[in-house]
């Protein structure tokens, strides 16, 4: 096992399995696995509802293994069978979710109120953004976002706020922005119109939202690109995306923050336009000329 991996093991609950899977195909970890099965946990994660619920034999088919080699593949993972990897899907379906509350009781419980020690943690956090991810995924990141023909941007709940900033910003400097579900453009939509020259940027954070993952599901099986902004490598896009950013969202506060998000964000758009280039200048000349001609500054 690799010293770099971050990775729970055995795993305990579903998250610590995508965590394994993303330092498998990172290289961060080395359980022995053939790529035969690294490919059939890939997607088990990608339609988890089939782990969670098909028998063994059932199952095997739609992941293009036997029944026994699923079963060799829970042992690899640390754990007593396939009836133990299968319990953490099921587990993972079948438990009530208390994201907000369980968060809200942890924050009237805690004693750290203290003004200064909460902006401490907040700064503590972008400082160690950095090191959430590789210099050679940012570049590849940029390129996506410089040269793919369309771009659309998908994220629900708090995630859909940063989908339409990062909309709006990236929107200033190019061409074919949208947000997905905006404007009456809806997933099947942009699933339909979009190919592979185009790039899908799906955001989401814990609790992640089953309609994104879908999302990015389907968009992986048509063959569009697919950059991920999320918080950690246990995030259920990463094993769905081509490229993955990761932001961490922990904070004292009731919700996600989305601090890191931002910018993270920020950083992509920095060497987006400094990648464009001089255009970028002309594009932005033509905009501020259109604001001026609509006397919409105060």
């Amino acid at each position: 096992m690799s010293t770099a991996s971050t990775s729970e093991f055995p795993p305990k609950i579903l998250s610590d399995i995508y965590q394994i899977l993303g330092d498998l195909q990172q290289k961060h970890l080395d359980l022995g696995l053939s790529p035969k099965l690294v490919r059939a946990l890939h997607l088990m994660c990608e339609q988890p509802k089939l782990a969670a619920t098909l028998n063994i034999t059932q199952l095997a088919p739609h992941t293009g293994i036997s029944p026994a080699s699923l079963t060799r593949l829970a042992k690899a993972l640390g754990l007593s069978g396939f009836p133990a990897l299968q319990a953490l899907f099921t587990q993972a379906y079948t438990q009530p979710k208390r994201f907000y509350s369980q968060n809200a009781h942890h924050l009237l419980q805690s004693q750290t109120q203290h003004l200064q020690t909460q902006i401490h943690a907040y700064c503590e956090t972008l400082q160690a953004l950095p090191r959430h991810w590789a210099a050679e995924d940012l570049e590849m990141a940029v390129f996506h976002l410089c040269h793919a023909r369309r771009i659309r941007i998908a994220g629900r709940r708090q995630s859909y706020g940063l989908a339409v900033s990062l909309s709006y910003m990236l929107g200033l400097i190019r061409d074919n922005v949208a947000v997905v579900g905006a404007a009456g453009e809806g997933q099947a939509q942009t699933l339909t119109e979009l190919k592979g020259q185009d790039l899908v940027v799906v955001l989401g954070m814990r609790p992640y939202s089953r309609d994104t993952v879908v999302f990015a599901q389907i968009a992986r099986q048509q063959g569009i690109p697919i950059l991920a902004l999320t918080d950690t490598k246990a995030s259920p896009l990463v094993p769905l995306a081509d490229t993955a950013l990761f932001a961490p969202c922990d904070s004292p506060l009731y919700t996600n923050s989305m601090l890191a998000a931002y910018v993270l964000m920020e950083v992509l758009l920095l060497h987006t336009a400094r990648r464009l280039g001089e255009p970028v200048v002309k594009r932005l000349s033509a905009r501020e000329e259109m604001i001026n001609r609509l006397n919409d500054e105060f």
